[in-house]
């Protein structure tokens, strides 16, 4: 009998252990944690510039007499030496290049500056009178523009022409040729 006394009162200790339960045990969450929730608890997360539904550069020139112009499609100005693009977005994976009436490159010097943002051509010749020009912006080893956040673009081209009368080519066919004189 005095076995079963013990017996239930182990049986009754444990009942009321398990009603009361354990104290509750406190976890220190890393400080890590709790910069984060801090982080939430602050507001909305800026996701930055919203992207632009279309890629839509802005031109200027600078002219020779130190003058700049803003350069709109289609637009004839004084042959630059110069040529500055702005773009609305940080891009990825670009090339911005300035093609004559031929769809030949024109030899120049391109510089993307450090804000990522502006891309200057300087033009150590001057670009001929009276022909059109383009400045052609796409992907430079994929199949389209992308930006640094995630937008994909079209290609984008913007055409102009250089002011004044149009000197023929000497590369040309139809240019003039020199008549050798008969002695």
């Amino acid at each position: 009998m005095y076995q079963c006394r013990s017996m239930r009162s182990v049986i009754v200790v444990s009942g009321l252990l398990l009603l009361v339960g354990c104290p509750a045990q406190t976890v220190k969450i890393p400080e890590v944690v709790d910069a984060a929730v801090a982080e939430l608890d602050a507001g909305p997360i800026d996701a930055g510039p919203p992207v632009p539904a279309s890629l839509e550069p802005t031109v200027t020139a600078g002219l020779p007499d130190g003058g700049v112009v803003a350069v709109t499609a289609k637009a004839e100005l004084d042959a630059p030496t110069s040529l500055t693009i702005t773009l609305p977005i940080k891009l990825k994976d670009f090339r911005i290049r300035l093609l004559d009436w031929r769809d030949q490159l024109v030899v120049s010097d391109d510089e993307l500056m450090a804000d990522g943002l502006t891309y200057l051509i300087s033009l150590p010749t001057p670009l001929k009178t009276g022909r059109p020009y383009s400045l052609v912006l796409d992907a430079e080893l994929g199949p389209i523009v992308t930006s640094e956040i995630g937008g994909t673009f079209n290609d984008w081209e913007l055409e102009f022409r250089v002011a004044g009368e149009i000197v023929p080519d000497p590369q040309s066919k139809n240019a003039p040729k020199k008549k050798l004189k008969k002695r």
